[in-house]
């Protein structure tokens, strides 16, 4: 059996717009490039479809410096881990770690607040949801969950 893909999340604060990912023949997240200073202004993915690589739209503002994640090609996401918090009069989120299946990337922003995490569980993360505005103020992801053994156990 094919494993299914779960949305996880998303944890942050209630504020700006829905940001979201057409999931149909996403492969693997490829890059992440992340803007951050004392909180996370922004993300963007570039991911596989079906072997072409595409970019989602910034999610948030153009503040704060700008880092990028490069997944090798036999590297996936397997969680995130961050704090969102009150900043600048509303809740947003204020770090993000990405945990890949080989390392660890960040921390981005500024670790306060309150702590989350979005594990995989087993499975890969394939792609994320957002909210945003002038900053990322919550993020969630897609995870493949592994694909499940159909065999009877041999008596």
């Amino acid at each position: 059996m094919q494993g299914s893909v779960l949305r996880m999340g998303p944890c942050g604060g209630g504020g700006g717009h829905d940001r979201d990912m057409d999931m149909r023949g996403v492969n693997r997240v490829v890059k992440l490039v992340v803007r951050h200073g004392d909180t996370v202004d922004a993300i963007s993915v570039l991911y596989e479809r079906n072997g072409r690589e595409e970019w989602t739209d910034l999610w948030g503002g153009q503040g704060g410096t700008l880092s990028e994640i490069c997944l090798r090609p036999d590297e996936h996401f397997t969680g995130v881990v961050g704090h969102y918090g009150e900043f600048d009069g509303s809740f947003a989120v204020r770090s993000l770690t990405f945990v890949s299946n080989a390392r660890s990337f960040g921390p981005y922003g500024q670790e306060d607040g309150v702590p989350f995490a979005l594990p995989a569980a087993g499975g890969k993360i394939l792609g994320f949801h957002a909210r945003s505005a002038r900053r990322l103020d919550a993020l969630g992801t897609y995870v493949k969950m592994a694909d499940q053994s159909t065999h009877t156990p041999q008596k």
